[in-house]
């Protein structure tokens, strides 16, 4: 795995600023020499080094003086400071730290012992710019392997990678379980990184990664087709069974949540210009969005196609309440169709079966567990709209007074929805169920 470039301002008189960074090229760092503070501050605007090595005296000042400077104005992550001292006196090394400097060297100083003291602090700079959980490297030397790719001649693709319901299977299992489930998908992206590669992870179950434009779709095909192998390793036999969990909500409502999965969205510098770093992070993030609107795990790129969005502004999600309660039905056909939605309602279960089965059907359908009619109750309905082909994509709300919560979702219900119900928690929940979503190729 490769590693972003790290950078190295020397601060000294022209001459031992070139011959000091003469020596430190050869680390491989990119290295810029100046002979004044003046040229460092400019400098110190645009580019963030991860190691400073300063002179203590020079024409225009004292070097300590300017370690206290950068300290008070560089943000996290401030660089390595390492002054240059050319005294033998204890004292006045020790008052140099007291001013700030990470490390004093004599001046001049041998160049091996220089390359290998600057190598030692570059490296201890590396284990605390990353991740603790993973050891992958973090943010920071993300932004800087993003900056370094986009003014390269070199081709590259960003693989922006992140799990699905981690929130639940923590509650579920505790946040140790889902820990290790981070580490798991952690060691599934270094074990399919290339030599040319970079694996960093941003925060949380957030990873990056970032490869060759012709290796992209096989190795977002192989974290996909390894994390599915994986992460079953991670539930119970009896959850795995099932293929769902159930997550409570505000005023116990019950969903059910698929099993982990993970989602990558891909962006290729052969697909088009980016600005920034940032611009890099937010494109990849939008297609990984996208690609979490498919069950299980799921990748998609900016090569792709990507067709018209549904539930777009223009059109309106249509709701079938099916509810016995004449008032009930009344007072939630009133409230749905104030937030902009096309309600039908019905009472009866083969009345809303035929609704459902016309075209247009219904984006979600609101159900009583205990209807009037005899020939279908609620439950039976639930069953019979998602063993259906056609039907099954439809969400549907279980609205019951039933005390066994589990029996809504084991008939098919997406949501469980305890009466009685608050009407904004109802009005929030369908909101999110309805939100707009991207439609991915089927190719994917």
């Amino acid at each position: 795995m490769i590693l972003p470039t790290p950078v190295i301002i020397v601060i000294h008189q022209a001459r031992s600023a070139a011959d000091y960074a003469s020596v430190l090229e050869k680390t491989g760092a990119k290295v810029h020499p100046v002979a004044s503070f003046e040229e460092a501050n400019e400098l110190l605007s645009f580019v963030h080094p991860d190691l400073v090595l300063l002179a203590a005296s020079m024409p225009e000042g004292d070097g300590r003086l300017y370690c206290q400077q950068i300290r008070a104005t560089l943000v996290h992550p401030r660089p390595v400071l390492v002054l240059l001292h050319s005294s033998d006196d204890v004292n006045e090394r020790i008052r140099s730290f007291r001013y700030g400097a990470d490390d004093v060297l004599g001046d001049p100083i041998d160049k091996n012992e220089l390359a290998i003291r600057v190598l030692a602090h570059l490296r201890r700079r590396q284990e605390e710019l990353s991740n603790q959980l993973t050891q992958l490297p973090g943010p920071n030397m993300i932004r800087r392997m993003l900056e370094q790719c986009l003014v390269s001649d070199k081709t590259w693709s960003a693989l922006s990678v992140d799990l699905n319901n981690l929130r639940i299977y923590n509650e579920t299992y505790g946040d140790l379980a889902g820990d290790q489930l981070i580490k798991a998908l952690g060691a599934i992206l270094m074990g399919l990184t290339g030599d040319n590669d970079f694996v960093g992870h941003v925060e949380a179950d957030d990873f990056l990664m970032i490869t060759q434009p012709e290796r992209r779709d096989e190795v977002a095909e192989a974290i996909c087709q390894q994390f599915t192998t994986v992460s079953k390793r991670f539930y119970p036999p009896d959850d795995i069974e099932r293929g769902y969990l159930v997550a409570t909500g505000h005023g116990g409502i019950r969903r059910r949540v698929p099993l982990i999965s993970l989602s990558i969205g891909i962006v290729s510098s052969t697909s088009r210009r980016f600005q920034s770093y940032v611009d890099v992070l937010t494109t990849s993030r939008d297609f990984r969005y996208a690609a979490k609107q498919r069950p299980g795990s799921r990748w998609l790129g900016d090569h792709a196609q990507v067709l018209g969005t549904a539930g777009s502004e223009t059109q309106r999600a249509r709701i079938l309440v099916v509810e016995p309660d004449g008032a009930m039905a009344c007072l939630l056909q009133e409230n749905l169709s104030l937030e902009g939605y096309l309600v039908q309602v019905t009472s009866s279960a083969g009345d809303a079966l035929s609704i459902a089965r016309d075209s247009p059907h219904p984006d979600l359908i609101l159900l009583e567990s205990n209807l009037a009619d005899r020939r279908m109750d609620g439950w039976e309905l639930c069953r019979a709209l998602k063993e259906d082909k056609e039907l099954k994509t439809i969400w549907v709300v279980m609205a019951t007074s039933h005390p066994d919560q589990l029996l809504a979702l084991e008939s098919g219900a997406d949501l469980y929805l305890p009466k009685p119900f608050d009407m904004n928690s109802l009005l929030s929940e369908v909101k999110h169920l309805l939100r707009s979503r991207l439609r991915i190729p089927d190719l994917l």
